[in-house]
């Protein structure tokens, strides 16, 4: 990993990583230990660049545990049932979002093609029927 690179993780941590953990906390009402591979997303920024876009980033993860605690028995799930998020950078053709354990395992890609998006009605599904 060049400068470049070590530059670019410092900030995602520094930015991106912080905001996120506190939005799960504050939507999940209890901390939840948060695991993001920045070192191995620095190895294609061209790919991880919408990593905190609104609709595609991050704030997706957040928008669908919106949606799922939506009223107290959501709230309650949520709260009992999740216990970490693990999130990995993968190709567009092998992302993937499960939920199993009380884990999210997020093998996100944020590239400038969509098709390998996983989005905010696809991630409440999946936590929902877990939940």
């Amino acid at each position: 990993m060049g400068l470049a690179e070590k530059r670019w993780v410092l900030e995602r941590k520094k930015a991106d990583e912080e905001t996120f953990v506190a939005q799960l906390k504050s939507v999940a009402q209890t901390e939840v230990p948060v695991e993001i591979d920045w070192e191995a997303f620095s190895g294609n920024i061209t790919d991880a660049q919408y990593i905190s876009h609104d609709s595609y980033g991050l704030p997706n993860l957040i928008k669908a545990l919106k949606d799922v605690v939506v009223d107290d028995l959501g709230k309650e799930a949520v709260k009992g049932g999740l216990k970490k998020v693990v999130i990995k950078p993968a190709a567009a053709e092998q992302a993937r979002f499960v939920f199993e354990g009380g884990v999210i395992q997020w093998h996100a890609y944020f590239g400038g093609s969509s098709s390998g998006y996983i989005y905010a009605d696809q991630m409440k599904k999946t936590i929902e029927a877990a939940l």
